[in-house]
C-alpha cells in the first residue's frame, strides 16, 4: 500500500462516522460526504478522533473503520488518530494506520491513570515506533484525557522522532505562541483544534486547523484559509463571522451534539446516536438544526 503525504498546511476535517443501530458504519453516507469536503477545498481528513467518537468503538472496530474509511475518502489523504489507553491497542492501529495507507497518525496522552510527562514521552515514542515512517501529530486535549503534553515533552520527541505536528485543541489560548515557538526551533507544523479562530491562529503561524465545523459548513473553514493565505484578513473575518453566527445557534449543546446537529441542517446523514439520549437533549439538538437549517436556505447550501 503506497502512503500519500499530508499536505503540510490545510483544512483538515474531523470526519463524522455515522453507524446505523447495531454498529455498522454507513459507507454510501461516509463516501459521499467525502466527496462533499473534497468539492469544498478540504486537504484531508482526520479519522476516529474525537469528532468520530472513537471511544464508542472497540479496538476491534476502529482496526476495521480505519480500512475501510481509508479507501471510501481516497483520494483525499487520512490523518488516522490511534489514540487509545493501551499501548498495546495503539501500536496495532499504528501497524493498520501504515496498511490501510493513511499519510500520518495522531495520538494523545492515556486517559484516566495520571501520567508523568516522563512516561508520556515513552509511550509516544512507542507510537512512533509502531507506525515508522509514518509521520506522526502529537495531540494535545487535555480537557478531555486530563493530561496536557508539556513543551519539554514536545521538544524531547522531536529530538528523538521526526515530529510532523502538533494539534492543539482545548487548553489556554495562549498555549498556540508558545507551541509556535517551538515548532519553529524543531522544525515541525502546528494545526489548531479554535476553527472558529482559524484566522487568529495563522496570523501566529498555525499552518491550518483540524476541525469539526467543517463537517457540515466547509465553505467557512476553508474559506478562511484561503483569504488567510492570500493575505487577505478582511475577507477571513468575514467568514469567521459566519462561523461565528453558526456556532452561536449551537452553543447550547454539548459536544459532539452540536455537530450532528449542523451535520442534519445540512442534510447529511448523521446515523444512530452512540450515546443514551434524553428526549430532552434530542429536542434541543432538532430544535437547534431547524434554526440551522433556515440559515443554510438562507445562503442556499440546503
Amino acid at each position: 500500500m503506497v502512503n500519500p503525504s499530508l499536505p503540510p498546511a490545510g483544512v483538515f476535517p474531523a470526519l463524522w462516522m455515522p453507524t446505523d443501530a447495531d454498529g455498522r458504519l454507513l459507507e454510501a453516507a461516509v463516501r459521499q460526504h467525502a466527496a462533499i469536503l473534497r468539492g469544498a477545498g478540504a486537504h484531508g481528513l482526520m479519522v476516529l478522533g474525537s469528532t468520530g467518537e472513537f471511544l464508542f468503538f472497540s479496538p476491534e472496530e476502529r482496526i476495521g473503520f480505519l480500512r475501510r474509511v481509508t479507501e471510501l475518502v481516497a483520494p483525499l489523504p487520512v490523518l488516522a488518530n490511534i489514540s487509545d489507553v493501551n499501548p498495546r491497542t495503539v501500536a496495532s492501529l499504528a501497524r493498520t494506520a501504515r496498511e490501510a495507507g493513511c499519510a500520518a497518525v495522531a495520538v494523545l496522552p492515556p486517559w484516566y491513570f495520571a501520567t508523568a510527562q516522563a512516561d508520556l514521552l515513552e509511550f509516544f515514542l512507542r507510537a512512533a515506533e509502531a507506525a515508522a515512517p509514518l509521520p506522526v501529530f502529537l495531540y494535545n486535549f487535555p480537557e478531555r484525557v486530563g493530561t496536557a503534553i508539556a513543551l519539554e515533552t514536545m521538544a524531547a520527541f522531536a529530538d528523538r522522532m521526526p515530529l510532523a505536528g502538533v494539534k492543539l485543541s482545548g487548553g489556554a489560548w495562549d498555549l498556540h505562541q508558545e507551541v509556535l515557538a517551538l515548532a519553529r526551533q524543531k522544525k515541525f507544523c502546528v494545526l489548531t483544534g479554535w476553527d472558529t479562530r482559524l484566522a487568529e491562529a495563522m496570523a501566529f503561524g498555525c499552518a491550518g486547523c483540524i476541525s469539526g465545523l467543517a463537517n457540515f459548513v466547509p465553505e467557512l473553514v476553508v474559506g478562511t484559509f484561503m483569504a488567510m493565505m492570500a493575505g487577505s484578513s478582511a475577507k477571513a473575518r468575514e467568514f469567521t463571522e459566519g462561523l461565528r453566527l453558526v456556532t452561536g445557534e449551537l452553543s447550547g449543546l454539548g459536544f459532539p451534539h452540536d455537530v450532528t446537529a449542523g451535520m442534519a441542517a445540512r442534510g447529511f446523514e448523521v446515523g444512530v446516536p452512540k450515546q443514551a439520549l434524553s428526549a430532552s437533549t434530542r429536542a434541543a439538538r432538532d430544535a437547534a438544526a431547524e434554526t440551522l437549517r433556515r440559515r443554510f436556505q438562507q445562503r442556499g447550501w440546503a
